[in-house]
């Protein structure tokens, strides 16, 4: 999963911190404000097993969560 993430440059280096706190990886940085913003994008790997797929299977085979 790609997203892109458009903050105000006095908070670029917070958000892009957390970002990276959370597990993304840091992609496509733009640190030079335009109009006052800047930009990254975060990118994460697909995790193995869709979370919300293994609960319809788990509910439809009767398991319990």
């Amino acid at each position: 999963m790609r997203i892109r993430v458009t903050t105000k440059a006095d908070l670029y280096e917070k958000r892009k911190q957390e970002h990276i706190e959370r597990g993304y990886r840091i992609e496509e940085e733009r640190p030079t404000p335009v109009n006052g913003m800047c930009s990254f994008i975060a990118a994460s790997e697909a995790p193995e097993s869709d979370e919300i797929s293994d609960l319809v299977t788990r509910a439809l085979s009767g398991m319990p969560r």
